[in-house]
């Protein structure tokens, strides 16, 4: 068989075309795994601290504070949190788990509500009662759950292992 000149280029072309492509995907996939492996020696040590910081500090103090005490408050009328709250709430748990937030702020780009669920598992509401305090359903709040696991460790995940990592750091 005896390719034409125009042939053999289109045959070059494409084949450039495809190493190009070959190359960047590879590329792109070690980027991704970088990123990933990043995520997860943050993690590895942010748990070490929260072992370390836990040894040194008593979290029974967020359990007779008075956010936590209104929240439970909260769950027995069916209200949901004020933004004073949420402020409160965020700072209590910062002050007992340095800088709980940021830790989560360096993971992912959370939104507000993935950020409420996460402070609210630390402080071990359960899921039923953070769709009360948050205004979502409880559909809602499993799904987030369930998302910020798979966007942070890169896959999929229950719900469960979202709480456990939280509870972790």
């Amino acid at each position: 068989m005896i390719l034409t000149d125009r042939e053999l280029f289109l045959l070059i072309i494409c084949t450039v075309f495809y190493i190009t492509l070959f190359i960047l995907v590879i590329q792109n996939n070690r980027r991704k795994l970088q990123l990933l492996q990043s995520r997860l020696d943050n993690i590895h040590a942010m748990q070490k601290m929260a072992v370390m910081e836990q040894r040194g500090q008593d979290a029974g103090s967020i359990f007779a504070s008075p956010i936590y005490l209104r929240l439970k408050q909260y769950l027995n009328e069916g209200h949901n949190m004020t933004e004073q709250d949420w402020r409160e709430l965020t700072d209590i748990v910062n002050a007992t788990y340095t800088g709980f937030t940021d830790k989560l702020y360096s993971l992912y780009r959370m939104s507000e509500q993935d950020l409420r669920v996460s402070l609210l598992i630390k402080v071990r509401i359960q899921p039923k009662d953070i769709a009360t305090l948050t205004a979502h359903s409880k559909e809602s709040v499993a799904s987030t759950r369930s998302r910020l696991y798979q966007k942070v460790f890169g896959k999929k995940g229950s719900t469960k292992d979202w709480d456990d990592f939280i509870l972790s750091i």
